[in-house]
């Protein structure tokens, strides 16, 4: 029985397009970003209005929820993650209340964002990431939420 060229290959370019898939992966979204780590140092906290929410982002944002808010400086586009508005105990916000916000300001796609890692909003602090910038999921707050632990 002769074999074909092609069945011997196979496991080479399974290999190269499963490493080609890890590099993707692995590569952060916003790789055009020079200080693309969260850096906890660099946090700061601003106070503001919520001007709107979205549940998903509009063409040109980073994915994931936002909120944009009107603080004393200008309008701010506040990145909570994917996770921000989802699942229990998430954080739930309406257009013209008061929230604060800590995090970092990222430019991401030639756009300043602020990369929120908490809000404070009705009377609650909602955590969207730990302090590597690691967005907490809806599963994460629930199993803190058991063991009586504020993330």
């Amino acid at each position: 029985m002769r074999h074909s060229r092609f069945i011997s290959s196979t496991p080479l370019i399974a290999g190269l397009l499963t490493a080609l898939l890890f590099a993707m992966l692995v590569a952060p979204l916003n790789a055009d970003d020079s200080d693309s780590r969260y850096d906890v140092s660099k946090e700061v906290t601003l106070s503001g209005t919520v001007s709107s929410v979205l549940h998903k982002p509009a063409p040109g944002m980073i994915w994931g929820s936002h909120l944009m808010v009107e603080t004393v400086s200008g309008r701010l586009d506040a990145s909570l993650g994917r996770f921000g508005l989802e699942g229990k105990g998430a954080l739930s916000v309406t257009p013209g209340q008061q929230i604060e916000l800590t995090g970092v300001m990222k430019t991401v796609r030639d756009k300043e964002v602020f990369v929120v890692r908490s809000v404070k909003a009705n009377g609650k602090t909602y955590t969207m990431r730990n302090e590597h910038g690691i967005e907490v999921s809806p599963l994460a707050r629930e199993r803190a939420a058991k063991k009586g632990v504020t993330l």
